[in-house]
């Protein structure tokens, strides 16, 4: 396996989430028409990085170079990988990233329309799972035919539910987001309880079942954690939007803290679940050694 095309991947999955936190911050501050025009900026390559052009244009920037990264990665895989489904994989994320510019450029040219502001929030986030599946596909453990000792297929379950649960959590949330419904606080709440309800299932049945197993006990907990310092930020991001709401309280450092890092993190709770996923298809010792990247095994005979 080529070593740099794995750094490679791990790096574009870092900028990723770098730009999930910066698309958070241009809504968090409202610069979201701070530049009225797309592509260019004022008609420039590099307006005057002042107010809310500094977080809209810094966005588009990052989202640039990392179109060209991915379009880059999309040769480099066609190039060096034999595995069809990597390279399959590859193209989806080319197409996802381009399909996200267009987004991105149609929620400024239509002042924000808040569909198109929805799905260009979760887009971005499906689009940083993706890369972190695609990345574990390039690492050594996925290359090796070591499993783990036992079968997991009540891990599987419970993390294919708490995946769902967590991606409908990110649409309500971007909804919220992008609509000020408070009404939709009340599912957003009790969809948050069921998704602790279901790390602390996945942290326990691992620790009872795979205690031996520190590639399932680490990610577990670090699932766990993740979730509770969601539950935290919520908890400000609250106090920020509903009780003291922007009319009545000026935008400061703290708000725009809790409420892009609340984004931010269940962008990485999102990820966090999908790698384990991803591991637990992977280890499985009652399942094949070739898989993509969804555990779904190639039927028998297949070549």
């Amino acid at each position: 396996m080529n070593i740099w095309l794995r750094r490679y991947t791990k790096i574009l999955t870092g900028l990723t989430f770098g730009l999930v936190i910066a698309g958070g911050l241009v809504t968090s501050t409202g610069s979201g028409l701070a530049v009225p025009d797309w592509p260019l900026s004022y008609g420039q390559l590099m307006p005057p990085m002042v107010g809310g052009i500094r977080f809209e244009h810094s966005h588009r920037l990052i989202a640039s170079l990392i179109g060209f990264m991915t379009l880059l990665l999309t040769f480099w895989i066609g190039w060096r990988e034999k595995r069809r489904w990597m390279r399959w994989m590859s193209i989806g994320a080319l197409g996802m990233v381009v399909f996200q510019g267009i987004l991105g450029g149609m929620t400024v040219l239509f002042l924000l329309p808040a569909p198109l502001s929805i799905f260009h929030g979760c887009l971005a986030q499906t689009f940083f799972a993706w890369l972190v599946v695609l990345a574990y596909g390039q690492s050594k453990e996925w290359q090796s035919k070591e499993m783990i000792r036992t079968g997991v297929t009540a891990l599987k379950q419970f993390l294919l539910i708490a995946f769902g649960f967590v991606y409908a959590q990110l649409v309500l949330g971007a909804a919220i987001r992008h609509t000020h419904n408070h009404l939709l606080l009340i599912p957003h709440l009790i969809g948050a309880l069921i998704v602790l309800v279901l790390a602390i299932a996945i942290l326990v049945h691992v620790l009872r079942h795979h205690s031996a197993e520190s590639r399932l006990t680490k990610p577990a907990i670090f699932l766990f954690a993740l979730v509770i310092a969601q539950l935290l930020l919520g908890m400000g991001s609250f106090v920020y939007t509903v009780v003291f709401p922007k009319s009545d309280l000026p935008a400061s450092l703290s708000q725009v803290f809790f409420v892009t890092g609340h984004q931010s993190l269940g962008a990485l709770i999102l990820a966090a679940c999908v790698f384990l996923t991803a591991r637990v298809f992977r280890l499985d010792p009652h399942a094949g050694h070739e898989k993509i990247a969804t555990g779904l095994l190639r039927p028998s005979g297949a070549p």
